[in-house]
């Protein structure tokens, strides 16, 4: 049985992720549906066939991305006014929404909502998202522009500053207004987010679909890290599928931060995916927080739930197994959601696990 969404812990300086409804309008019979769990908001997501293996056209290889860091100028800085005009090729120009025919809504959240656009000048389908600015929201330095940015804004362009990555939505357009900023964003179609599609396919993937999606996943969060940013909410929610050709792609930047080599001491994301040495310690790291989400989001995927109590225990035993699960699917799970985080496999190392290596 699909598990029931679970509570997400925002802090007060970051915009809440929306559950948007990516499905085309053709999909629905009336406005979008639109669910924001304040109380319980975890993912679950529809399931695939198999017909698709990791080997089929991933287009980012990890050799090509640059290093992480190189972009960013300073960290947060305090707030600052609004700066208008903004795009993403620096070129200042009138209202961004006078560019787009804007349609029916897909989600809405506390400090924002997104629609679905059409740029005008050629048609191209996009999502445009309106985000409304907290007084105490993070804005942040990054070379070649020389404004200050709102955090999330700075770690799309950081994102999508170098080779196209097929695997993270695409930032097409942006502009910062003094009390909101507005991002312009592809629309892959046809697709839907993962928690969707997990509940489609009866909560459960078969390996080799749920192979296909995590050599995907993992590629998004290694780009993340080499680009210097830290997703922070990597869940099924976050995660869209193409449902023609199961191609995913990473979304939603609101809870998340440059990526640090110190401990982070705040939580941001969502609850049934925090990091346990956030719970003992009251700190945690970016890449070994980021290797916990993909464990948790395997889990999911492969088992219909949440790891509970007697399955940590038994991960961090070495003695844990799901019946009709392979070996090396066993041992990826308990590589990925050792307790002590010096445990964990490594980022870096994830894909090269046999269990990504079996592609029949």
């Amino acid at each position: 049985m699909p598990v029931r969404k679970r509570r997400r812990m925002d802090s007060f300086e970051k915009l809440p992720s929306l559950h948007w409804n990516w499905s085309s309008s053709s999909d629905q019979d009336n406005t979008a549906i639109y669910e924001r769990h304040t109380e319980d908001q975890s993912s679950l997501q529809d399931s695939a066939c198999a017909h698709h293996g990791p080997q089929d056209s991933l287009s980012s290889g990890l050799e090509v991305l640059p290093p992480a860091g190189q972009q960013v100028e300073t960290l947060p800085v305090s707030p600052a006014p609004g700066h208008n005009n903004s795009r993403v090729d620096g070129t200042p120009e009138g209202n961004i929404l006078s560019r787009y025919e804007i349609g029916r809504m897909l989600g809405e959240g506390g400090y924002g909502s997104v629609f679905e656009g059409k740029r005008l000048e050629d048609g191209l389908e996009v999502a445009v998202k309106i985000a409304r600015k907290p007084k105490d929201m993070k804005y942040i330095h990054i070379a070649g522009h020389p404004a200050p940015l709102p955090l999330e804004v700075g770690l799309l362009i950081l994102v999508n500053n170098g080779p196209k990555v097929p695997e993270i939505i695409e930032l097409l357009d942006w502009q910062d207004q003094p009390d909101q900023y507005i991002l312009v964003l592809e629309r892959p179609s046809p697709c839907k987010d993962l928690w969707d599609f997990l509940n489609f396919h009866d909560g459960t993937l078969n390996e080799d679909t749920a192979r296909f999606i995590m050599t995907q996943t993992t590629m998004a969060a290694h780009v993340c890290c080499r680009r210097g940013v830290f997703h922070r909410d990597i869940k099924l929610e976050n995660l869209l599928i193409n449902t023609e050709t199961y191609e995913v792609k990473l979304i939603d930047f609101g809870c998340g931060d440059l990526l640090q080599e110190s401990g982070y001491e705040k939580f941001r994301g969502t609850v049934d995916y925090r990091p346990p040495e956030y719970r003992t310690e009251g700190k945690y790291h970016g890449k070994p927080a980021t290797v916990w989400s993909l464990g948790v989001l395997l889990f999911l995927l492969v088992c219909g739930r949440f790891p509970e109590r007697r399955d940590r225990r038994m991960i961090d035993d070495n003695t844990w197994s799901m019946p009709g699960l392979s070996n090396e699917c066993c041992h990826l799970i308990r590589s990925l959601l050792q307790e002590s985080p010096r445990q964990r496999i490594d980022l870096r190392e994830i894909l090269q696990h046999e269990w990504f290596k079996d592609t029949e």
